[in-house]
């Protein structure tokens, strides 16, 4: 039969005839269900709590592999402990619903399930931050026209502490902007919830400050509970995150085709996680549901939704740690195969070229005219050679650019290129360059910058991977010069805006002096400090450093040599496949545009005749 519900005041003393839905029928059925079904739905979830806790151990184990390092595992993580928890409850309300109460409820999906849903966007967010900033790697650059990513300059204290939070949030990086501005989210949410708690009498019938006086019996009251106003809170922030925030995702990521499956994951994501608030609408408010809800009770579609986010999020980059540990066996195996067939022979490096010639030539032959046996063995043995740091080094060497568009675009390594590029080009200027005091100051300038963008955790935003012993080693050389140049960088570029107060050095002095209050009456005060700062900067450009004794031109050789194996066995091979991939592309089409095709993946090696 119909529940017939009076609600005064806030629902204008309307008269609700309610067909049962599922509060009423939980409150119809107050017992603990252990039935089959409920049975099946605690082992489903402790089944998939057991593979999610052994993936999250598995990821932290590797996270020292790149493509983990740039995903940042501690929010990924945060953001699937607080979905499960939540999907884990709503799995076992079928079993124990009926006897919880409906503030406990409340409180648990406002908790656990818009922070989880934040966290879980912000680290989509990582994704479209990463992919965008790794394109400035994507073309040559003079170091000096780059802006180092200062994480640790220090604020003025003679700003109002509002104005000093305000400007800490500024230098923060926009991923971890993004985590704060979801922290200030959910204290506002939270505060809301709590008034909303605290002022509806839905929940506790003795006291409020809304005035919503429900009358009827307990279990009226709490049929009433499920369905009331004050869910509506928790479910419109997850709407926005899921039906505002994740399309805004897709569209932005749209262009964007990464090696690491890192789109796939963030569209399987934001697609599943669209129909959970309908559905759960749905099972409350529509009587149609009713069948349904005595299958899965409505709380149970947030569940599903988020194991099949939790299938991408974890599932996915597990996968992909075996796939990167294959594909670095496998370019081992290539390496080792290649040596083993050019041992009693010496094998230039400069022809490796010629070889490598050959193998696109072989492999254009392979696609075209379909041939086997000797033809595939050449193919094989002209790509293990492909493979080889002498092949690497070629393309380092002749023509790095289409590697480091595929590796910023694609790989989200570009740094790594980008760094050994800019370290060759650096020994080369130093063994053209005259053994004279003025050349080595510019050698030691040149190579701090290098250290600042690529190395120093405080100045550079994606640092290479390189070993904690290594990276001591250039911060005793570099670190000193590089903050002293970044400092004099800051300070330059805080020089172009004309208002501020004004420099207390010598320097003043010095202009007062020559002009007194000529200066000041000629350009203004403000114009005055202006040019003051800069007659600071500009006297001759350089920096009071001191050049360790140790310095030279070997100074980055073990970084070098760190990151070229890093690349020869992670970018490099994904690289040399995407060629084959492209040529086997272009399988049906002419044999010129075949070739066009692999040159455009192996032009660091000579051009096809």
């Amino acid at each position: 039969m119909p529940i017939r519900v009076v609600v005064s005041d806030l629902w204008n003393d309307r008269v609700l005839d309610q067909e049962p839905t599922y509060s009423t029928r939980s409150r119809a059925m107050a017992e603990v269900q252990f039935s089959t079904l409920g049975w099946f739905y605690i082992g489903l979830t402790a089944a998939i709590t057991v593979l999610l806790l052994w993936g999250m151990v598995f990821l932290h184990r590797h996270r020292r592999l790149p493509f983990l390092q740039i995903r940042r595992l501690p929010v990924v993580f945060a953001a699937v402990i607080n979905l499960h928890l939540y999907a884990a409850v709503c799995m076992t309300g079928y079993t124990i619903g009926p006897v919880v109460p409906c503030d406990a409820q409340f409180w648990v999906m406002s908790i656990y399930l818009p922070l989880g849903m934040a966290l879980l966007q912000a680290a989509n967010s990582q994704f479209l931050y990463v992919a965008s900033q790794q394109r400035k790697f994507a073309r040559f650059n003079n170091l000096e026209d780059y802006t180092t990513f200062e994480k640790c300059r220090p604020v003025d204290t003679s700003l109002p502490w509002w104005k000093q939070q305000i400007d800490r949030v500024k230098r923060m990086d926009k991923m971890t902007r993004v985590l704060v501005y979801i922290g200030i989210g959910m204290t506002i949410e939270l505060i809301l919830t709590l008034i909303v708690y605290f002022g509806s009498e839905m929940f506790h019938p003795s006291y409020g400050f809304f005035n919503v006086k429900v009358p009827g019996t307990e279990q009226q009251r709490a049929t009433l509970c499920f369905q009331g106003w004050e869910w509506w809170l928790s479910i419109a922030w997850q709407f926005f995150w899921a039906w505002i925030y994740a399309p805004y995702m897709l569209w932005k990521t749209r262009n964007i085709h990464d090696t690491h499956g890192w789109r796939i994951t963030t569209i399987w994501c934001c697609i599943a996680g669209l129909p959970a608030s309908p559905l759960w609408l749905a099972g409350l408010y529509s009587p149609a549901f009713t069948p349904v809800n005595m299958k899965m009770i409505p709380p149970q579609w947030f569940s599903i939704s988020i194991f099949l986010i939790e299938i991408a999020v974890i599932g996915f980059p597990c996968l992909q740690v075996i796939k990167t540990h294959n594909l670095k066996q496998e370019t081992l195996d290539a390496i080792a195969a290649w040596e083993k067939r050019q041992q009693g022979g010496n094998v230039n490096p400069e022809k490796i070229s010629t070889k490598s010639s050959g193998f696109t030539s072989t492999l254009a032959g392979s696609f075209i005219t379909g041939k086997s046996g000797k033809s595939n063995a050449s193919s094989t043995a002209s790509r293990d050679s492909t493979l080889t740091m002498a092949a690497l080094e070629n393309v380092l060497k002749n023509n790095p650019q289409p590697l480091l568009e595929f590796a910023a675009l694609k790989d989200f390594s570009g740094e790594n290129i980008s760094f050994l590029s800019h370290v060759s080009d650096w020994k080369r200027s130093c063994a053209l360059s005259k053994d004279e005091p003025g050349d080595r100051y510019e050698q030691f300038i040149s190579a701090v910058r290098i250290y600042s963008h690529f190395v120093s955790l405080e100045y550079s935003e994606f640092p290479v991977n390189i070993s904690s012993r290594t990276g001591k080693a250039l911060h005793q050389t570099f670190d000193k010069a590089a903050r002293e140049l970044n400092s004099r960088r800051t300070s330059n570029n805080a020089s172009a805006t004309p208002f501020g107060d004004a420099p207390t050095d010598s320097s003043t002095a010095d202009l007062h002096a020559q002009g007194g209050m000529e200066l000041e009456d000629t350009l203004g005060k403000a114009n005055l400090q202006s040019v003051t700062r800069m007659a600071v900067l500009a006297s001759d450009g350089q920096i009071d450093a001191v050049i360790p004794a140790g310095f030279g031109p070997e100074a980055f050789d073990d970084a070098e040599k760190e990151i070229k194996y890093l690349v020869l066995t992670n970018t490099w091979p994904k690289f040399v496949h995407a060629g084959f991939e492209s040529a086997s592309q272009a399988e049906k089409k002419d044999e010129k545009h075949m070739l066009d095709g692999v040159r455009q993946y192996l032009c660091g090696i000579e051009r096809i005749a």
